[in-house]
């Protein structure tokens, strides 16, 4: 943990001019929904804060300028859901900034205890809020991390679980949470849940950023934490973002590669200045920036895997000689090739490595979209995957 006035040396700027006040309501949860142009999602969503068994709770919408019915949509649904002591909704409209600059409007404007970050797209287990906090009560936490599952595009139904974002163990409740965010892959949006001091001494989401925002403000969180728990439950459902205009952006667009290479790129300099480049940072961070690098072949973006596969190259472990070997050649062909052939490239590695995986041999020392399969102890698959269930950052 560092101190708050060490931590204001790494928080970014914010159109907003102002960052959160530290005065809270004990025991109130905030719930932080940033919003564009989703009339058709919005309501699902508020339901399922609203079905929480926790009080008392504040829900803070930020509208980013939508241009469609969503301004209405909220109007209704707060006209048939009037406030109550318990439970209240405040919306705020701006201009289209992005969902970094109205998740931190929401954060300046709330009052809870508690700040959970939420996305206008996805539905929360009706216990998630009052496990989460009975978590951080018992173990004193800090931050309370849970497993988030990926719906199915069929409205209403979170029995279709697919993919498991975060790998949370109940025995995780520790006092280094660096460390666990480093075991965990970095944390998403919707498995967090913020002691208000924590998210104070953070500081402002960064809004350069489109894609990773989230695992870059989770990190400087857990500089600022003393303990995490963690709940080994799927509490957060998340939609895969297939429709266009989501306010959290694409991962495989030119925008989505170039934000996503910012966010591991900042927070590598936040760990050299810490002096917390430990060997689980260092190879996490190289798998971090392995995906940028996939992304960017995907999105047909050369620059920026060039620059991933460098940082990758150079944050290699020493134990894995091979491996450096094959991230050479990898930024050989980057440098020779683009377009086309690239990608096709990539599409041939990986598709020897899927096979390897399928006859149950050892995989290549050559992987190339490891990210979010590598376990950051020892480069080992993760018991979902083992158990056939993939697992993503």
């Amino acid at each position: 943990m560092i101190e708050t006035d060490q931590a204001i040396d790494f928080w970014p700027p914010t159109c907003h001019g102002r960052w959160i006040d530290p005065k809270h309501e004990s025991g109130l949860v905030s719930v932080i929904i940033p919003t564009y142009n989703r009339a058709h999602r919005i309501v699902e969503t508020l339901d399922s804060v609203r079905n929480q068994t926790y009080r008392p709770l504040e829900v803070l919408v930020v509208d980013d300028g939508s241009a469609d019915g969503t301004p209405r949509v909220l109007e209704e649904w707060h006209s048939g859901h009037p406030d109550d002591p318990e439970f209240t909704l405040r919306t705020f409209r701006q201009e289209n900034k992005g969902a970094a600059a109205a998740r931190n409007r929401g954060a300046i404007e709330s009052r809870g205890e508690y700040l959970h970050f939420w996305d206008c797209e996805d539905v929360m287990h009706p216990e998630k809020i009052e496990k989460k906090v009975a978590a951080a009560k018992g173990h004193q936490a800090d931050i309370v991390v849970c497993d988030v599952g990926y719906l199915k595009d069929v409205p209403g139904d979170i029995d279709k679980v697919f993919n498991c974002g975060t790998r949370i163990k109940n025995c995780l409740a520790v006092t280094d949470a660096v460390d666990a965010w480093m075991l965990t892959s970095g944390w998403c949006t919707l498995a967090v849940l913020f002691h208000r001091n924590v998210a104070c001494g953070a500081g402002p989401w960064r809004e350069s950023l489109s894609r990773a925002d989230d695992f870059e403000f989770s990190f400087r969180a857990a500089i600022c934490a003393n303990t995490v728990a963690g709940l080994e439950e799927v509490l957060s459902f998340a939609r895969a973002h297939t429709e266009p205009g989501c306010i959290s952006g694409d991962n495989y667009s030119l925008s989505g590669s170039r934000s996503m290479l910012e966010a591991y790129t900042v927070i590598r300099q936040n760990l050299i200045e810490l002096e917390r480049m430990s060997p689980l940072a260092q190879l996490r961070l190289h798998c971090n920036f392995i995906h940028v690098m996939n992304v960017a072949l995907k999105a047909g973006d050369r620059d920026v895997a060039l620059k991933a596969c460098r940082a990758a190259l150079e944050l290699t472990p020493p134990h894995r000689p091979f491996r450096r070997a094959a991230l050479g050649l990898y930024l050989a062909v980057i440098r020779r090739f683009s377009g086309r052939a690239l990608h096709g490239f990539n599409m041939i590695v990986n598709s020897i490595n899927s096979m390897a995986h399928a006859v149950r041999i050892k995989r290549p020392v050559f992987q190339t979209d490891v990210s979010h399969r590598l376990n950051a102890e020892d480069g080992s698959f993760p018991p979902q995957e083992r158990d056939g269930h993939k697992t993503e950052t």
